[in-house]
């Protein structure tokens, strides 16, 4: 009996390795990449991340306190980057 699981086991292993080597064949090399117009690569900001964004205007936001750190931190944060 432990024969046949170490066969079974054995044969799921091997048809698991068997087809992730065929889906890794099947894969096509990326393209080289076409030229763009000017355009269209600076249209698209780089996103930043909402800890990131925290952290740019709590560092702009120093020597601001109370009301006028909370407006200046609501707008800061709810613009696009």
């Amino acid at each position: 009996m432990k024969t046949l699981y170490a066969v079974v086991l054995a044969g799921l292993v091997g048809f698991a390795s068997s087809a992730a080597f065929a889906e890794d064949a099947a894969v096509t090399p990326p393209r080289a990449a076409k030229a763009q117009p000017a355009a269209a690569t600076t249209a698209a900001p780089a996103k930043i991340s909402q800890q990131d964004k925290m952290r740019l205007c709590a560092k702009q936001a120093t020597g601001k306190k109370g009301a006028e750190r909370k407006t200046f931190m609501k707008g800061c944060l709810s613009r696009k980057a």
